[in-house]
């Protein structure tokens, strides 16, 4: 039996838990008695004026300063930034209704959309503005809490937010940033604008007040999010379908499958792809996403523990069949090849890099050399969730084959909240070494870590990649990559951007501080009554165009 062939018949979604299944479950029944939901009719999906969504869940708060994983989806219905990216990776205007940039790209000018008005009807200005972009910088305004700062270190400081007029903002950076836009849009999902002196931690999810289309009307923690249309919302083309929206999140998405087929649920943001496929197709539509270098990224911490070694590192990614793991486990939908690099899935990479497969052999001759020829053991730590589970067998099952004995630290509680993503240590440092194994993100010798969808690949580059990076789980520290990062931030031409991005590519050939066996490619299953739904690679679902037909 092959390794895919294990990891199918090992993590099988049909094999799900009862515990897991009744969780989901219970966290639909926020607003539906669980009874209802399991074996009754109901209102008829077609008269509903509620669109119930399933999503993932969340592991922190739902405030701009704390948000990350599971909560950018709740924060997206309410928010609003100066521009948002679309399903396809491009950006579309909105608060902001036109950007222009200075010949270097180091100057950036946006002008404010007239007439929008946060959900509590008072205005949206470049005052706003500026307070958004300049408070996440002043810990005595956000009290030490601001995921979102590591966005901007190196390219920008809050002297560089200048207000030109009560309709313009103009941002000056530290360097040349081409694709700068996407630093002020919807991908940085924590830099939704909020009112000038409102504090965005904690307590801003009690009334999210903000500008984006939705309103909430309840919230609770964990379990379930409801929305209302914003009556003052600027487009005046945004005629949505439906009065109201409803997330409701899941530990599993196979939980949510059976809600969906007796029609208490309308939609599933992602789903395993095995599940998918196994839909009525006369009953539900299939759509997929591409998600850019998001996905699974499981880092080998560079600094500390066994895998200090480049050699070893290289060893475990020669461990891998890529190849049979997307045909097998992802069936050919749910991902496409990587090649250990967020570059692969641009049109800026260079082709001419070749692609690693694997090649056990080499692996073993690696090991040998770094003075591991029997292997050792090492923890494996990540959270639950039925494609890290997949992703977390396949490496284990890979790097047994070069004598690496993976021992698996699952962290079931909501998001990883409990554990794995308790920000304890926070954030990464070049130089700074965390000498234990704590089995949290970025204390973890061997962990994995899932990344939202970008249209450009510049946030992984400064915050995953770069030996600044706040969000380093490999805690790589290398000039060579540092210098092929700036280069491609900086880069105002495609032939620059490539030649960057082959140094990137190289770079992390020869250092392998990551395992990224493939890109991602979301798969959302809906009912075919449900259209105009689109989502994004940062799986941020936009409901203005839904119709209940």
């Amino acid at each position: 039996m092959s390794i895919t062939d294990q990891i199918t018949e090992e993590v099988s979604t049909n094999g799900l838990s009862r515990r897991r299944f009744i969780q989901g479950a219970a966290a639909a029944g926020v607003s539906i008695p669980l009874a209802q939901m399991l074996n009754d009719s109901g209102v008829s999906a077609a008269t509903s004026t509620t669109l119930r969504v399933a999503t993932g869940k969340q592991e922190h708060v739902a405030a701009p300063w704390e948000t990350s994983g599971g909560s950018l989806f709740i924060l997206a219905m309410v928010g609003e930034w100066l521009c948002w990216q679309k399903p396809d990776g491009s950006l579309e205007a909105r608060a902001a209704e036109s950007w222009t940039s200075s010949a270097d790209a180091k100057q950036w000018v946006f002008k404010i959309r007239s007439g929008v008005k946060f959900n509590d009807v008072t205005a949206l200005t470049a005052d706003d503005v500026v307070y958004t972009y300049t408070s996440i910088f002043d810990k005595t305004i956000t009290k030490g809490i601001s995921r979102s700062k590591g966005n901007y270190d190196n390219i920008l400081e809050p002297s560089g937010v200048v207000k030109v007029d009560a309709n313009t903002v103009q941002f000056n950076l530290l360097q040349p940033v081409a694709n700068f836009p996407y630093f002020v849009s919807s991908a940085s999902y924590g830099m939704c604008i909020i009112k000038k002196g409102a504090f965005g931690g904690a307590g801003w999810e009690k009334t999210m007040v903000a500008a984006g289309p939705w309103k909430m009307v309840s919230h609770v923690n964990t379990e379930s999010t409801v929305y209302e249309k914003n009556p003052y919302y600027w487009d005046k083309s945004f005629k949505p379908g439906f009065d109201k929206v409803e997330f409701i999140q899941f530990l599993s998405a196979a939980a949510a499958l059976p809600l969906l087929k007796t029609g208490k649920l309308d939609y599933i943001a992602a789903i395993e792809a095995s599940d998918a496929l196994a839909l009525d197709k006369s009953k539900f539509n299939i759509a997929t996403t591409k998600m850019g270098a998001g996905g699974l990224h499981s880092h080998m911490r560079t600094n500390f523990g066994p895998f200090q070694d480049k050699r070893v590192r290289e060893a475990a990614a020669l461990s891998i069949d890529r190849v049979g793991y997307i045909a097998g486990v992802l069936k050919g939908l749910g991902g496409v090849i990587a090649n250990d690099s967020v570059m692969d899935a641009y049109p800026s990479a260079d082709k001419s890099v070749p692609q690693r497969k694997q090649d056990l052999a080499k692996a073993k001759a690696l090991m040998a050399e770094a003075g591991v020829p029997k292997g050792f053991k090492v923890d494996l730590s990540t959270w639950a969730r039925d494609d890290i589970n997949k992703y977390a067998k396949l490496i284990k099952s890979s790097l047994a084959k070069i004598g690496i004995k993976v021992n698996l630290v699952i962290d079931g509680s909501d998001g990883g909240s409990a554990v794995y993503y308790t920000y304890d240590p926070y954030p990464s440092k070049p130089g700074k070494v965390n000498q234990f194994d704590n089995h949290s993100w970025l204390a973890s010798n061997l962990g994995i870590t899932e990344w939202s969808g970008r249209g450009v690949p510049d946030t992984y580059l400064m915050r995953e990649f770069r030996s600044t990076g706040d969000w380093s789980g490999a805690m790589l520290d290398s000039r060579v990559m540092d210098a092929a990062v700036d280069s491609y931030l900086q880069a105002l031409s495609p032939a620059a951007k490539k030649k960057a991005s082959k140094a990137i590519q190289t770079a992390c050939l020869a250092e392998t501080p990551y395992l990224i066996v493939n890109t991602a490619i979301n798969v959302t299953a809906s009912r075919k009554t449900v259209t105009g739904l689109a989502i994004n690679g940062m799986l941020q679902i936009d409901c203005s165009k839904i119709k209940n037909v």
